[in-house]
């Protein structure tokens, strides 16, 4: 091989290494998301201090009146997690439902409360990423789901941020 040859094949090694990268970059930035997806600021310590406190009750069953600390209601886990932040809210979903200020879905945060309206009952959970929400269930205790499930979805209400 002469150094022509060599040169064109390093020149071609090269052109198709930065097309490569090219590609992966606009992948990454553009190819798999399902919205616009906006940068968000680090969680504050009061929101960072709820999430942890509802993630430790992942499993604690439900009980209708529960307050915890060993089972709970939908509206008694937000009650508690966020007691064990320091903040108190109100004990029932509606009143919970009536504090803060309302947010729309894209605009919540981690530690912002998800409300439903189920056979004229509010049910509330808490925010934990742009779909997921942690909540005490009737049949699996205290678990997390997905507002893109059929269900939550049509029962979807509204909500708020206390924080």
């Amino acid at each position: 091989m002469n150094m022509k040859s060599n040169q064109q094949s390093l020149f071609h090694r090269r052109a198709a290494f930065s097309a490569t990268a090219l590609l992966c970059l606009i992948s990454i930035l553009f190819g798999c998301v399902a919205h616009k997806m906006q940068p968000r600021e680090p969680l504050s310590v009061l929101r960072a201090n709820v999430i942890r406190a509802s993630f430790d009750l992942l499993g604690k069953t439900y009980a209708l009146g529960g307050r915890g600390p060993n089972a709970f209601d939908c509206s008694g886990l937000v009650y508690y997690a966020y007691k064990k932040a320091g903040v108190v809210l109100p004990i029932t979903a509606e009143e919970q439902n009536k504090i803060g200020v309302e947010v729309s879905r894209w605009s919540t945060v981690p530690g912002d409360l998800v409300f439903f309206k189920i056979k004229r009952e509010f049910h509330v959970g808490i925010m934990i990423n742009e779909r997921e929400f942690i909540h005490a269930s009737k049949s699996r205790g205290v678990a997390i789901d997905d507002l893109s499930i059929p269900y939550w979805a049509k029962n979807l209400y509204g909500f708020r941020s206390v924080l």
